[in-house]
């Protein structure tokens, strides 16, 4: 499973009948209210080119994209006793029992460079008045309607807040895969400059004594929580290779490699040939998946009520290379499933036989963000055949401290792959913000689960700010 986080390339906050630029403040305050009945409206857009150029690559396959998750953190999230408390300016109230909209930007529009945030900018006529804002889209060029928010502009999504301090967690998968498809998708194919966020109409209409607002971290905060999408990919190998257990389906995997870098070929069939060397099976079409650039799998089952256990089977890989055809042949041992189907507890895994190793990565190392590290993690056993050739169980976390008693998930907890070179995974730093981050390695047995001391390490940044 492969995690890729895009991050917003501009933003603003429009405040109604206002002229001000705020757009590089590290707080988006969405309100409405009061008797003046000003609201304010949080844009934004996407840097979807990093993560373009991952799928062109062939590091992510556009086939297994899951979903994309828009994600912004609640100003209060961890701060639960400012719910429903007011603002330091006293006019501005924590709100309550709501409901926002995602729209659609339908014109193209300038980011800015002003800070401050004001609700009455005729109140502070020294601040720099310049686009965008709530008139105008670009200096000189006015939105077709003043907010933003053009006649028929598409509603994505709603959330609803019943306290006021939750996050935002929106599924825009259509909205993103209509942006970086050529083919567009079976939702949102319109044209767009990026997304809104406001109070639906029905509240925005509304006057209030004080003004009602929810605040979010937006993309120039100094802290963690800078908003995302992300991208969440089901490319995870699970290589069944040295694990071949019969009346089950496995999965056998080719990794087609070029002077020590991955490559893209053309896998024409797979023939699986039985221990007498008679043709078992052929796989071709759309049986044959590509998991990522080089890597490519198949499926298939051997039955206890055709073939013993305990014998080898070949996978004949017909491909074609630069125009040329060949064959590659491997093989795998067939286990008989009683090794992997038993129904009394003599499987257990004991976690104190099992130490680990994790190689690709430093305890304390400091790398700069961007590198991409193959994270093996070894297992070793101080009395070998305990597990009784299954499998382990393995995943990883990845994540930061806010203080000693409150972790954040970066990547919450992810199976590892397993491959014909044992258990490992991808480590892709460029889209992780420069940041002391922990790793730990997590194994079960059932619901039975062992978490293994992490290793820190920190990702520092060459950027110029």
């Amino acid at each position: 499973m492969s995690r890729y986080r895009s991050y917003f390339s501009k933003n603003n906050t429009l405040i109604e009948d206002n002229r001000t630029n705020n757009s590089q403040n590290p707080v988006s305050e969405i309100a409405y209210g009061t008797l003046e009945g000003r609201v304010s409206r949080f844009i934004f857009d996407v840097d979807l080119q990093p993560l373009v150029d991952k799928l062109n690559s062939g590091a992510l396959n556009p086939d297994l994209i899951e979903k994309h998750i828009l994600n912004l953190t609640n100003t209060i999230r961890i701060i639960p006793e400012l719910v429903g408390k007011r603002y330091s300016d006293c006019e501005t109230q924590r709100a309550a029992s709501f409901t926002l909209e995602l729209f659609n930007v339908e014109e193209d529009w300038d980011e800015g460079n002003g800070y401050d945030f004001v609700y009455i900018d005729e109140q502070f006529p020294s601040i720099p008045k310049q686009a965008s804002n709530w008139f105008e889209r670009k200096t000189g060029v006015d939105w077709s309607v003043e907010g933003g928010v053009t006649s028929g502009s598409t509603i994505l999504d709603t959330v609803y807040f019943e306290d006021g301090s939750e996050n935002i967690s929106l599924d825009i998968t259509d909205y993103i895969s209509s942006r970086i498809f050529a083919t567009g998708s079976t939702g949102f194919t319109g044209t767009s400059f990026g997304l809104g966020i406001k109070f639906i109409d029905e509240i925005e209409s509304g006057s209030t004594l004080h003004r009602q607002a929810v605040a979010f971290h937006v993309k120039d905060s100094p802290t963690f929580y800078e908003p995302y999408v992300e991208t969440i990919v089901n490319d995870r190998i699970i290589d069944d290779r040295d694990y071949f257990y019969m009346n089950k389906s496995n999965n056998l995997y080719l990794y087609a490699n070029a002077g020590g870098n991955s490559v893209d070929v053309i896998v024409n069939s797979v023939t699986i040939n039985d221990y007498q060397g008679n043709e078992a099976a052929v796989i071709t079409g759309d049986s044959i998946q590509e998991i990522k650039k080089g890597v490519y799998r198949v499926n298939y089952e051997a039955s206890t009520s055709i073939y013993p256990d305990q014998v080898i089977f070949n996978d004949i890989w017909n491909v074609t290379v630069n125009g040329r055809t060949k064959e590659v042949t491997q093989q795998f041992y067939l286990i008989n499933e009683e090794q992997y189907l038993n129904f009394d507890l003599s499987k257990r895994i004991n976690f104190d036989n099992y130490f680990f190793n994790i190689i690709g990565i430093a305890n304390s190392e400091i790398i700069e963000a961007g590198n991409t590290r193959r994270i093996v993690i070894d297992a070793r056993e101080l009395y070998p055949d305990q597990n009784n050739n299954l499998p382990l169980n393995l995943e990883y976390r990845l994540f930061v401290k806010q203080d000693v008693d409150h972790q954040i998930d970066v990547i919450p907890l992810t199976k590892v792959d397993r491959t014909v070179a044992g258990y490992e995974f991808i480590l892709d730093t460029s889209w992780l913000i420069p940041q002391d981050y922990y790793l730990e390695i997590k194994i079960s047995d059932n619901d039975v689960y062992d978490v293994k001391k992490p290793i820190s390490f920190t990702v520092t940044s060459t950027e110029i700010v």
